[in-house]
């Protein structure tokens, strides 16, 4: 992979949490972590059934730079499952939720972000 096929722009996104009135933490929305430039492969996709309801999935990776993430693998700053990617490819945007996270290339080459969206 070389740096020319990161050319699409994707925001990748963490849960803002607050606190309820029982002392409880819940989402309470999004927030931008980071704008980066990404390749994206679409890897298919299945359709089924979820409590009563037909559901589809693409799953989607993602592939950055990683040194526009310097403190993206860190420990500290780490990504969990609970971190998404947005993702305007034509005009509408649409939510990858993280799978897996994987380094290819060396350390400071590329990061591999598998991702599935859910209709």
């Amino acid at each position: 992979m070389n740096i020319g096929e990161l050319d699409m722009r994707v925001i990748i996104q963490y849960p803002e949490n607050s606190t309820n009135s029982y002392g409880e933490s819940v989402k309470s929305g999004w927030s931008d972590y980071r704008t980066v430039w990404a390749k994206a492969e679409w890897k298919g996709g299945s359709e089924g059934d979820d409590s009563d309801k037909i559901t589809a999935t693409t799953n989607v990776v993602f592939y950055i730079r990683n040194l526009d993430l310097s403190d993206f693998l860190d420990g500290v700053n780490a990504p969990t499952m609970a971190h998404r990617i947005s993702f305007n490819p034509q005009t509408v945007t649409k939510y990858y939720y993280l799978q897996a996270i994987e380094q290819i290339e060396g350390r400071e080459r590329f990061v591999k972000i598998i991702t599935k969206e859910k209709d």
